[in-house]
């Protein structure tokens, strides 16, 4: 049922996120050797390497189009690349520290990330502008993902939370506990009406958003599960990977795990179906890239062949508790051999336009204006009006870091006048100094 069909290897670090292209010609991957992928699935597809962030790229993303790609970095900066030869690219600091997720909205006209900064924030595209941050979580932002409709957006973090937000109010609608493990990812299902949450203490949780409980739980691995993808077309399935090694296909119809795949050689880091569900693709610790085919058999029942309602079907799951496999009949898939497919990577980031002086930054910044299909025309004043605008905002961003640093000390001032104060009120009079005690002391006869 599970078959490996390439084994990509180009990476020399760890796969740390994976994505198809919309038209299911190209995967991208990005790895903490700095460097992303651009995959030709397609016989005779060249494979192109873009480089330019100066730490681990955490998270790797298609535009809805595919005319464009985004990732972030260890470094805390986000960039928008065009995906070809040229590796055009807008790089922008986007968090103050390590940026671990990024995520175009359904549109495709904003970018969500997600920071070690402990905040959320919202991009334009077009602009390269910051639109707005959220702010609710009290420890690292592990993941953040927008809902089908790009309504809503969730979210995880190292403070055992799973947040659900409203993207036009900025409104955190409601949060979710995790007592015992923080989450390392979190997706809506392709329904909008659920939550995956993959946690680190091995357990899989499906959250209902409408009534805000848990619907369905999974003690499935023995470690630490790094991530999940819900089956695009159907929903009826998700896959799971952890830092054992391990991949589990859990039925979600049936409430139950399926199967249990082997063949990466490590932790996996990232699964992601492609766009029609016919393939799933793995990366993780062993720096290999598996492309499986999956032959998912979809059975509706009666009621949805005969009303053709295909939303009905995605949103059919039942509630379930699966604590571990003992008494299920679980299948166990080795990944058979697979000849290593060597394509020629061809570095993209040599022909780049993207440079740090800001008159090139603009020149690529154009090319991906155009790419969103929003016209653009510019005379050389307008060039300097817009160099202009971007030292004002950088001018600006300076002064508020300013502000915010000297009222952050005259707080601390403050404070330690305040614990000065009431150290003296608890000695008492008399015994405030040295020399007030000292003068109380009868001398010797």
């Amino acid at each position: 049922m599970f078959t490996v069909e390439r084994n990509l290897r180009g990476h020399h670090g760890a796969i740390t996120s994976l994505a198809f292209s919309p038209n299911m010609k190209q995967l991208i991957s990005c790895s903490t050797d700095k460097s992303i992928i651009l995959w030709g699935l397609q016989q005779k597809m060249k494979a192109f390497r873009f480089t330019g962030h100066s730490s681990s790229v955490n998270d790797v993303c298609f535009a809805p189009a595919g005319n464009l790609m985004a990732s972030c970095s260890l470094d805390g900066s986000l960039a928008v690349w065009i995906p070809n030869i040229t590796g055009e690219s807008t790089f922008w600091k986007g968090h103050q520290a390590a940026a671990r997720s990024v995520a175009f909205t359904p549109d495709g006209r904003q970018i969500l990330s997600a920071s070690d900064d402990k905040t959320i924030k919202l991009w334009n595209v077009h602009k390269s502008k910051f639109v707005a941050s959220f702010n609710s979580h009290t420890n690292w932002v592990r993941c953040t993902r927008p809902s089908p409709d790009g309504n809503q957006m969730v979210s995880c973090a190292d403070d055992r939370t799973i947040k659900l937000w409203d993207l036009k109010s900025g409104d955190c609608i409601h949060t979710f506990y995790e007592p015992k493990a923080q989450g390392n990812y979190v997706e809506f299902h392709p329904s909008g009406t659920c939550i995956g949450t993959a946690l680190a203490n091995g357990v899989v949780k499906i959250y209902e958003t409408r009534m805000r409980k848990v619907l369905q739980l999974y003690e499935i691995h023995n470690g630490p599960v790094h991530c999940l993808s819900f089956h695009p077309s159907s929903g009826n399935y998700l896959i799971t990977g952890s830092q054992e090694g391990t991949l589990k296909v859990l039925d979600l119809m049936e409430g139950r795990p399926s199967y249990t795949l082997y063949g990466p050689k490590g932790a996996v880091h990232s699964v992601k179906f492609s766009p029609d569900g016919d393939y799933f693709a793995t990366g993780g610790a062993d720096n290999e890239i598996l492309v499986w085919k999956a032959n998912f058999v979809q059975v509706p029942d009666a009621a949805d062949v005969s009303s053709n309602n295909k939303a009905s079907v995605k949103t059919k799951i039942r509630p379930s508790i699966a604590p571990g496999l003992q008494g299920v009949d679980v299948k166990k898939i080795v990944a058979s051999s697979v000849t290593e497919d060597r394509q020629d990577i061809e570095d993209a980031s040599v022909n780049s336009k993207r440079s740090s002086s800001t008159e090139e930054v603009d020149l690529s910044k154009k090319t991906m204006e155009m790419q969103i299909s929003q016209p653009l025309e510019q005379t050389g004043n307008e060039n300097k009006t817009e160099r202009e605008k971007r030292l004002e905002m950088i001018i600006h961003d300076l002064v508020s870091q300013v502000d915010v640093l000297t009222n952050t000390l005259l707080a601390l001032e403050q404070r330690v006048t305040f614990i000065e104060d009431q150290q003296k009120e608890n000695l008492g009079p008399g015994t405030s100094y040295l020399g007030e005690k000292l003068s109380n002391v009868s001398p010797p006869l």
